[in-house]
């Protein structure tokens, strides 16, 4: 009996503990974006994962008391799946394939996102005509492009690969609805703090600890080219 209770003992899950550990990590998961650093914001969503996941394993899965097999098993199928995205990943980061091929990387390449090619504004975009606003290397239509258009789309529509799983869904440039209660400063401010400090979504996160105020400026401007004329 002594035995029993002591071995019942071992497999004691203090589900307070865990209770507060993920209310310290969804504390932390929230603020973290706040700071508008981008290394920041990837750390903490991937630092807080492994911590989650090792909370599921160790609590929840048992695999403390499991035998050294089901942990080998574990660690390979951990190695089979690094295997896997090894293998993907330089397809993935191509801008074509067999069937496929991503016009947008392609065309913001060709306009040099990393400042090596200084473009103005592409034919038949919203902007046309306007010269892109540009602080030495830096480029207005390069840096949406490359950080912006993901989700709002080159076109400014809102209508990006990754806006399509986000809720709300990033707003539309080209709504004159959007820029009924919207003028040059707003935008500077969202881009520059986050669209919670004017009681936005949380999703579009702070830019200033990427860009100067003179480039996050040279930035509202370009977007400021997708309003509708006469709005």
């Amino acid at each position: 009996m002594a035995d029993n209770h002591e071995h019942g003992d071992s497999h004691h899950v203090d589900y307070k503990k865990i209770y507060f550990t993920l209310l310290v990590l969804l504390i932390v998961s929230v603020v973290g974006p706040f700071f508008g650093v981008l290394w920041l914001t990837l750390l903490t969503a991937f630092g807080i994962a492994v911590v989650k996941a090792n909370l599921v394993i160790q609590n929840f899965m048992h695999l403390r008391w499991e035998k050294r097999l089901m942990k080998w098993l574990l660690g390979a199928s951990l190695l089979l799946m690094a295997l896997f995205v090894a293998g993907v990943a330089p397809d993935v980061m191509n801008h074509e394939g067999d069937n496929w091929e991503n016009l947008a990387a392609k065309a913001a390449t060709e306009r040099g996102i990393d400042g090596e090619v200084e473009g103005a504004t592409v034919e038949g975009e919203p902007g046309e005509g306007v010269a892109d606003a540009e602080q030495g290397e830096f480029s207005a239509q390069a840096a949406f492009n490359s950080v912006c258009a993901a989700c709002h789309g080159q076109s400014g529509s809102g209508d990006g690969p990754a806006g399509a799983a986000l809720d709300p869904a990033p707003a539309d440039f080209n709504d004159p609805e959007f820029w009924a209660e919207r003028d040059e400063q707003r935008i500077v401010t969202v881009i520059r703090d986050g669209a919670v400090a004017v009681g936005g979504s949380p999703l579009m996160v702070a830019w200033r600890g990427t860009y100067s105020e003179e480039q996050i400026q040279a930035l509202a401007e370009y977007v400021m080219t997708f309003r509708p004329a006469g709005d």
